[in-house]
């Protein structure tokens, strides 16, 4: 089956005025931005005689269809290359939502490409910290904010794993302890849902290790909080500043991709990949990535 899910929080937002108060004027409000209507149009089409789960993933009408695409992507890859499996990465896990749809996808795309798909989560487990630069949006985002129930939530995660405390620490101390697992499945998915600028950029030194044998040489990227924002703060100027520094392992918007993507969706504007161009085998042909062959019609 197909989780339902709560709405989108792309769907729950209100950036130009008061909070909800019911009313006509409120479901206006929310049917005029694109997020409410792809995710209702989903809903519905998911209902429909003959759209089994297959057809729902095949079309994006999932919940957190960013998080299946990339979890499509990396196990395509890995299989590609040779992998047997693949690591999935949620940086900043809030209240479990997306941990948990992220663990499903794994299930659903393990299952129909043979690929093996770690689940793996960070948080610091207490709401956001303060913010320690002006560009960590202090205005938007204050301490305390989406705060995890913990017993909750690992009573749900199944075989995902979740990894409490300031990432600063945790995150090169599981890159260290887990060496062994992430040469076997390497990360392929990572969503940067971190709110802050300082934040993101210590979730980014995940691209920042010298050794290639965590990654994949391609690692898809959904940047969750890049709306509302510019590239100068938040999301936007991490992933600036990591380029500036990393020009061999850049990451940058996939151009063009709502056009190859069924029903046009506003989430496609917010997929990136990390180009790992020194990696050993970034070169390395994915077989069937693409059609290798363009012949002359009759």
């Amino acid at each position: 089956m197909v989780r339902k899910g709560p709405r989108s929080t792309a769907q729950k937002g209100h950036p130009f005025g008061r909070r909800p108060t019911g009313g006509l004027a409120d479901v206006l409000w929310d049917w005029s931005k694109s997020g409410t209507r792809h995710a209702a149009r989903n809903r519905l089409l998911r209902k429909l005689p003959g759209v089994d789960t297959a057809t729902a993933y095949r079309f994006g009408l999932v919940e957190r269809p960013h998080y299946a695409y990339g979890v499509r992507r990396a196990t395509e890859s890995a299989a590609r290359l040779g992998h047997r499996g693949v690591t999935v990465v949620e940086f900043g896990v809030a209240g479990g939502n997306g941990l948990l749809a992220l663990a499903e996808h794994a299930r659903y795309y393990a299952a129909a490409t043979g690929v093996v798909v770690r689940v793996v989560g960070f948080d610091g487990g207490t709401g956001m910290p303060p913010a320690k630069d002006p560009r960590d949006l202090p205005y938007l985002f204050g301490p305390g904010f989406y705060a995890m129930d913990h017993d909750r939530l690992r009573a749900r995660l199944g075989e995902a794993e979740l990894v409490i405390g300031d990432l600063a620490e945790t995150l090169p101390r599981y890159l260290d302890t887990r060496a062994h697992l992430l040469r076997d499945h390497p990360v392929g998915f990572v969503c940067l849902d971190m709110d802050h600028y300082t934040s993101t950029a210590t979730a980014l030194d995940l691209f920042r290790r010298p050794g290639h044998g965590h990654l994949l040489p391609r690692v898809t990227c959904y940047l969750d909080d890049l709306p509302g924002t510019t590239e100068h703060i938040g999301e936007a100027a991490a992933i600036a500043d990591f380029n500036a520094a990393h020009p061999d392992r850049p990451i940058g918007r996939v151009l063009g991709l709502r056009a190859f993507t069924p029903f046009d969706p506003p989430w496609a504007d917010q997929i990136h990949v990390h180009h790992r161009l020194d990696h050993p085998h970034y070169t390395t042909l994915e077989t069937g990535a693409t059609g290798d062959q363009l012949p002359l019609q009759p």
